[in-house]
């Protein structure tokens, strides 16, 4: 498979494109220093981290002059990744900036760039990064979740601006063949008379992927972009009798995102009590509680998959055994992550704890 190659163009000067061919900077997702070596548009370079080649959008990248006035330890071993590295874009663009991506008619887009990994002479596609674009004027919350036959790969939830894209994470290039699948849950952030959700499952069949590469190929375009959809649906109010307009909306409720509070570092223990992980909980039911609970106890679980822990600890208590069994529930889901749960006497914990033991073969 051979690297698309994209050809230098002379560009006006743009307060977008702050680069030039040869310029050293970082990547401000991972820390990991690159350099330029083509500029593909006014968005979007193609940069050089050790041997892999991959474009990257321009607000992804910053000069290293910053990181090396401010650094207190040069030498310090990098952390692993988890879910806080990946924040949502800050408002920034103004209302007429909707030509943020150019040449996406407005909707919710699911983008996807190739990463190609050089050996010798011969380069090979390693793996896939992926990008949600809002090409709308809803300020939107986003439930995001990936899934192969092995189980969960990744799930985020946040909060995105008008305009704005959002890095969501990487995959390998192996998981095309394992069932690869997407869930989007999006709910506009308005009055609750002028709320709007929506829900989209997106399977894309490795052919379709293997394609797309293709034609990526030949046109030394950098992504390819799929709509999830180009609005909000509309309710046909038509056929509806005037009783009917007072019935509740057959709409399926998006799961709420909470703004959870920060874990230590390398913690192996995951509290589940409500008052351990957001500040409001006085003004939640008892199902918002168990849904913030449960979400809490599956990105816990994620991000220590990713830490590459060996095991974790869910502190779920005893009670009436209901968030247990959600919780046990919850991780016979997990296949690709959980090895193992045990929920076994300890003199710390007494039966209120579960050990899970994650899986790495």
């Amino acid at each position: 498979m051979k690297l698309p190659v994209w050809e230098s163009v002379s560009l006006p000067k743009s307060k977008t494109v702050k680069f030039s061919i040869g310029d050293k900077v970082i990547v401000k997702h991972t820390k990991e220093e690159g350099k330029v070596i083509q500029i593909i548009n006014n968005e979007m370079v193609e940069l050089e981290v050790l041997n892999t080649r991959f474009p990257a959008f321009a607000d992804e990248l910053d000069h290293p002059y910053l990181k090396l006035f401010t650094s207190k330890k040069m030498n310090a071993r990098k952390r692993a990744l988890n879910l806080d590295d990946f924040p949502s874009e800050k408002p920034g663009t103004q209302k007429g900036d909707s030509n943020a991506h150019k040449g996406l008619e407005p909707g919710f887009y699911f983008s996807v760039i190739p990463v190609y990994f050089f050996e010798g002479d011969q380069d090979q596609l390693a793996r896939l990064k992926l990008y949600f674009i809002n090409q709308t004027e809803y300020t939107i919350k986003l439930r995001y979740d990936c899934q192969t036959n092995l189980g969960k790969e990744f799930t985020l939830g946040t909060t995105i601006y008008p305009f704005q894209h959002l890095y969501l994470h990487h995959i390998k290039f192996d998981l095309v063949n394992e069932g690869l699948s997407f869930d989007f849950k999006l709910e506009s952030i308005a009055k609750v008379s002028e709320s709007k959700q929506l829900e989209h499952h997106l399977k894309i069949k490795p052919k379709s992927i293997f394609q797309r590469i293709h034609q990526l190929e030949q046109s030394g375009e950098p992504m390819f972009s799929v709509q999830i959809a180009s609005d909000f649906p509309r309710v046909d109010l038509s056929g509806l009798k005037a009783s009917d307009l007072f019935a509740a909306p057959a709409i399926k409720p998006v799961p709420q995102t909470y703004n959870f509070k920060k874990r230590p570092s390398g913690s192996q223990e995951i509290d589940l009590h409500i008052e351990q992980l957001v500040v409001d909980y006085h003004t939640m039911s008892n199902a918002q509680k168990l849904e913030a609970q449960l979400q809490a106890c599956e990105l816990g679980i994620i991000n220590a998959y990713h830490n590459q822990m060996p095991s974790v600890v869910i502190i779920h208590g005893i009670g009436a055994g209901k968030l247990k069994e959600e919780v046990h529930r919850l991780l016979k889901s997990m296949k690709k992550q959980v090895r193992q749960f045990e929920n076994k006497y300890s003199q710390k914990y007494g039966f209120g704890a579960t050990e899970v033991f994650l899986r790495y073969i």
